[in-house]
């Protein structure tokens, strides 16, 4: 480890040296970082001579996967090899050349498919399939009568090519007792009507002799990734049905999948139990019924898993979406929060009396924080509610409040009435509730009350204040964090770079390492706020070590300047990657050689966006 983290500092020799003998330590750490700081620094030519090495295999390997982390700049040094007389060195770079996949590629790696050694074809014939361009599948057909291993390479790349021209070619091998599974395999990732009419041929035809678990959830993938259920399909469902009826438990819940996704049939009440049964996540819509906006109404009748997955249709389809069932879902069951989001796509489109009473019902039933979560829809519908809480006296005064804010009514009028709410308990309830109508809140006296009760508003002024640039109210926000270290405070001084907090927040910093909450809090906002005196206290933190690194050091990060670099590059080998993470952001902002040299280090880290973020700075 103290050898690799020399590495970026040693002479250009003599870290080539010290590279071949750290790829050779078992650990996988040292041996990736090893590889990518390689990938980074050594010479095509010696990275060539690492591949043409045929007697240390342990080398060879190690400069295949240097040029393989090269990415695009593989391109050039890995075309040139595949013209090579030693077939060891083409397979080589055929590899390379399918991991990094670069259309650029394809023209070179056309002429490799008929090189003479059988492993260099195999290999570019998966490595053309890796490509994704269709113009290669005249080039691969041939090769599905030739040689067993270059016949499996082919399907496999005919699979990832996912077009529709291989899908006559693969459908004539489905019957070879070794080649009919993978070809049925890659028939279901081309996917499209065609494969599904040849699969589903397949199966009627020798569903006896096949994997009823395999075939059929083939069949399902396929069947829910069509535009559209395909017609006539009545020998299939009757096979179907007698699979879902009889067969193991994963068959079972595939040949539902496939009577869903076929479109309305009479075993949809059953297919949905066993789609229902399953693991299933009532947050995600199942694929098979993704186009099944026929069934919306009798998910909304049923409760939790299908009731959810009613309201996520409803929001795919909310034309299809019939009123009373919508409200008479709302009514029933309120959805969990995290469905919220669906059943307010699909109220959007909605319009009717009757699903205004039930949303107006749902609202009132509610408690305060999930009446917050309803509150997009109050103006959507705000024609209906308006009349409706007006036909109902008996609403509770607060509730009737923040409907009137919701609805749009007079903000003037509501002004006053928050105003005059007592006690402060009750005023900041409803204000929790109304933060989001921004007209209104703007009128509200935020400074009036922070001088009466600043603990009391402190926490909602700051929150308002931030979110809407409310600058006006840093005097007393500043007073409030002066008397007591509240979070919100904290960060609404931070949000809003308001330097004259700096000396407020410096000392906060040196209780960090006594455990207080806030001091994490306390960084980010200095570190958003920046300047000289915000910089040192920092500083200090990470130095004293009275702060938790990666908190410091990203704050740091966020208002470094030139000077500050000495700091990140004598970090760039912390154990923790997201110090790191912001070591690589630091010095790559600040371009000279000792903080190349360390972004070498860093681009060789074995935490990938670490990596990643690093060669984005060396690249150029």
């Amino acid at each position: 480890m103290q050898l690799l983290d020399r590495l970026p500092g040693l002479p250009a020799e003599e870290r080539v040296e010290a590279l071949e003998r750290l790829v050779r330590n078992t650990s996988p750490v040292i041996r990736e970082r090893t590889l990518r700081t390689g990938a980074a620094v050594v010479s095509d030519e010696r990275l060539e001579s690492y591949l043409r090495d045929g007697a240390d295999e342990v080398l060879r390997n190690a400069g295949l996967e240097m040029l393989k982390m090269r990415g695009h700049r593989a391109l050039s040094l890995a075309v040139r090899l595949l013209r090579d007389p030693d077939r060891d060195v083409v397979l080589q770079a055929v590899l390379a050349l399918g991991h990094v996949r670069d259309l650029r590629a394809l023209e070179p790696l056309r002429s490799a498919l008929h090189h003479d050694d059988l492993n260099v074809a195999q290999a570019a014939i998966e490595a053309v399939g890796k490509l994704g361009d269709a113009r290669a599948i005249p080039d691969l057909l041939p090769f599905l009568d030739g040689d067993p291993w270059l016949q499996m390479a082919t399907i496999q790349a005919l699979g990832d090519l996912r077009s529709p021209v291989a899908v006559a070619s693969l459908a004539r091998l489905l019957t070879d007792l070794m080649l009919g599974p993978l070809a049925a395999e890659s028939l279901a990732r081309i996917g499209g009507s065609r494969a599904f009419g040849v699969l589903a041929r397949h199966w009627l035809r020798f569903g006896d002799q096949l994997d009823r678990e395999t075939m059929v959830g083939l069949l399902a993938h396929v069947l829910e990734g069509l535009p559209a259920p395909p017609r006539g399909q009545g020998d299939l469902r009757d096979s179907l049905r007698e699979v879902m009826a009889g067969g193991e438990e994963p068959a079972q819940l595939a040949a539902a999948r496939c009577l869903l996704a076929l479109g309305a049939g009479p075993d949809d009440r059953e297919a949905l139990a066993r789609v229902g049964e399953s693991q299933a996540d009532p947050s995600l819509l199942p694929a098979c019924l993704a186009r099944r906006k026929d069934l919306i109404a009798d998910l909304l009748a049923q409760p939790g898993k299908a009731r959810s997955w009613g309201f996520l249709l409803a929001a795919r389809f909310p034309r299809a979406a019939p009123e009373e069932a919508l409200a008479r879902a709302m009514r029933e069951e309120l959805p969990p929060p995290e469905l919220v989001q669906s059943m307010l796509e699909a109220l959007l489109e909605v319009r009717g009396r009757r699903l205004a009473e039930a949303l107006l019902d749902t609202y009132l039933d509610a408690p305060p924080d999930y009446r917050a979560l309803l509150a997009p829809l109050m103006g959507t519908h705000r024609r209906e509610l308006r009349q409706l809480v007006r036909e109902r006296p008996a609403i509770d005064p607060e509730a009737r409040l923040v409907l009137a804010a919701q609805l749009g009514l007079a903000d003037d009028d509501l002004v006053a009435q928050i105003t005059r709410l007592e006690p402060h308990e009750v005023r900041l309830r409803v204000l929790g509730q109304v933060v989001s109508q921004e007209k209104l809140v703007r009128q509200l006296p935020w400074q009036a009350w922070l001088e009466e009760e600043p603990a009391a508003y402190a926490p909602l002024a700051a929150r308002v204040a931030a979110e809407l640039g409310l600058r006006e109210l840093l005097p007393a926000l500043r007073a409030r964090l002066a008397a007591a270290a509240e979070p919100d405070v904290i960060r609404a001084v931070g949000e809003l770079g308001d330097r004259e907090s700096v000396p407020l927040l410096v000392p906060l910093v040196a209780a960090a390492g006594e455990g207080r909450s806030v001091a994490p809090l306390v960084l980010e906002s200095l570190g958003r706020i920046g300047g000289p005196l915000a910089r040192e206290a920092i500083r200090r933190a990470i130095l004293e070590e009275a702060a938790e690194p990666r908190i410091a050091y990203r704050a740091l990060s966020l208002c470094a300047i030139e000077e500050d670099d000495a700091l990140f590059r004598r970090a760039a080998g912390h154990p923790d990657w997201y110090v790191r993470l912001a070591c690589a952001d630091v010095l790559g902002r600040f371009v000279r050689p000792d903080n190349l040299a360390a972004l070498s280090q860093l681009a060789a880290d074995p935490v990938g966006i670490v990596a990643q973020r690093a060669l984005s700075f060396l690249e150029p």
